[in-house]
């Protein structure tokens, strides 16, 4: 008996996994998308490498491939200053809490992540699945650890930001943000304006009224079909309550074609312009900026999602076009299309 259990434990430890690699969001994209010359597909996905042990952990390299039935269409590679680099934007980008920069070293406990990869392929280049490996160095020992997960396939949202003037990021869809919570809102952006004194408010802060994004105007994304419109819950007291009974507060909801729904929320109350079954352009108004639902202080929470019901949906990945970005520089910089990061100032 004795020898038995001691065989158990060995097999047990050996079995003991060092490191996690997760892929977000659990369900990976592939979006279609336009091209100038061919018609083109995107993969969008985040990666975290998670160490589970008692020792650190050394990563060599991280490898990803888009692999179908056929074999491996496309693979890449990264080790040394390229996958050290990848490492620390995540962390400067505050996709992910903060490790030893210029390291390759994983902690006990700890994570580093690979945020944000787009890989644009001709249409039918792209597998039906994506293998991460992860090679990592523990002690003496040099050991691999592999994910594979399965591609699916949507027809990607890229649309205007939903206003005009200069508004903060104040929640995106990096790893740590709290829309994680729900998965309607797995891809959702919070967005609210700071003033001269570095705060979103003017006075105390201690009603609606003087918060900067509050009645500003809430604009449509893309084209598309108004399918649903709430307008009568009365709003919060900044900072002090939050509706938790009525979490989507005042909204409404844009069919934009394609399966892909626009979730225009915490909105004020009766300030929507539009009604079901209205046609918009994109650049409409439709709504004005509130405080009502699961909000703390007046801002635009949107989303996009595969259906008009925020309880059975999912949310899908968003890129927005033709937009200005001012964080890191000390003039905006024009970007075609992309992702604002939290932390931005970014504007139309």
């Amino acid at each position: 008996m004795r020898v038995f259990l001691l065989i158990l434990l060995l097999s047990a430890t050996a079995l003991a996994q060092d490191l996690e690699i997760l892929a977000r969001p659990d369900a990976i994209h592939v979006e279609s998308v336009g091209g100038n010359i061919v018609p083109m597909e995107r993969v969008f996905f985040h990666l975290i490498l998670h160490n589970l042990s008692q020792a650190p952990l050394d990563i060599e390299w991280v490898r990803f491939d888009i692999v179908n039935s056929q074999g491996v269409l496309f693979s890449g590679q990264y080790s040394g200053p390229a996958l050290i680099g990848l490492f620390d934007n995540a962390i400067d980008r505050r996709r992910i809490e903060p490790t030893t920069k210029e390291s390759l070293r994983l902690e006990p406990g700890e994570r580093k992540g690979i945020s944000d990869i787009f890989l644009d392929f001709p249409k039918g280049f792209i597998g039906e699945g994506l293998l991460v490996e992860a090679q990592y160095k523990s002690g003496e020992r040099i050991d691999s650890h592999k994910l594979s997960t399965q591609l699916r396939r949507v027809e990607g949202f890229s649309g205007r930001l939903p206003f005009d003037g200069i508004w903060y990021v104040a929640g995106e869809h990096g790893f740590l943000d709290t829309h994680k919570r729900f998965l309607a809102e797995a891809f959702a952006y919070d967005f609210l304006q700071i003033g001269a004194n570095g705060r979103s408010f003017l006075r105390d802060g201690s009603r609606n009224e003087d918060y900067l994004a509050y009645g500003k105007k809430v604009l449509a994304a893309k084209d598309g079909t108004v399918v649903f419109v709430r307008s009568d819950i009365i709003e919060n007291i900044p900072g002090q309550t939050t509706n938790v009974n009525t979490p989507t507060g005042n909204v409404v909801v844009i069919d934009h074609g394609n399966n892909q729904y626009g979730y225009y929320g915490r909105l004020k109350p009766n300030s929507v312009e539009v009604r079901v079954g209205r046609r918009v352009r994109a650049g409409d108004p439709i709504a004005a900026v509130g405080n009502s639902g699961d909000s703390f202080e007046p801002h635009l929470h949107f989303h996009v999602m595969n259906n008009p019901d925020p309880a059975q949906a999912e949310g899908l990945p968003l890129v927005f076009e033709r937009w200005k970005a001012q964080s890191y520089s000390r003039f905006p910089v024009e970007r075609q299309q992309g992702v604002p990061s939290r932390g931005e100032f970014v504007q139309p």
